[in-house]
């Protein structure tokens, strides 16, 4: 991606989060046990789809499935390319090598948007500004400590949200991607 300026890349992910998610660490008074509630037995997926620019998260999508070609394709049609063609419409689409991003129904939406796009190398998380932003997104969510599918998607928004400009800039440097100040 030499040569291509970091405000045009916009990243696109999928990742998954989960009724069960729950804090990792707790704190006490010196001396008392902390106590909280972890989840136990049936929990509920949600995929979530997204991308980030420099400016950070442009467009999301959330399902309770597994992501497939079809879905993928549909994210595409109906929630990034719109506001890609709005917001970003010189945008450069850089995704990594699940199979659904490479099958010919998506190649197609691909092809017919108009704008350019890359793969990451296999096995390059380092790579993808969004990454983190998952990473910051879960932490979020596992404050809320979401038990119910309703209530994760509830706070979904809010998580995104958290992710500002300059934490998709500073995002964007940390990968490698030089950035105007």
């Amino acid at each position: 991606m030499d040569g291509i300026a970091p405000e045009r890349l916009v990243f696109i992910d999928e990742s998954a989060v989960l009724t069960s998610m729950a804090r990792r660490y707790g704190r006490s008074p010196r001396g008392e046990r902390a106590f909280a509630k972890l989840p136990f037995g049936h929990w509920k997926r949600l995929s979530v789809l997204s991308a980030i620019g420099i400016e950070g998260i442009l467009a999301t999508m959330s399902i309770e499935a597994a992501t497939d070609a079809d879905t993928f394709a549909a994210y595409l049609e109906q929630v990034l390319l719109p506001v890609l063609r709005e917001r970003k419409p010189d945008a450069v689409l850089v995704m990594d090598n699940l199979r659904p991003h490479k099958t010919p129904e998506v190649q197609a939406v691909l092809d017919g948007s108009g704008f350019p796009y890359r793969y990451l190398p296999s096995y390059s998380p380092d790579l993808s500004p969004i990454e983190p932003g998952w990473a910051k997104v879960k932490s979020y969510l596992r404050r809320v400590a979401a038990r119910i599918v309703e209530t994760l998607q509830q706070a979904l928004a809010p998580a995104l949200d958290t992710i500002t400009a300059q934490d998709a800039a500073a995002f964007f440097r940390h990968c490698g991607y030089a950035c105007p100040n």
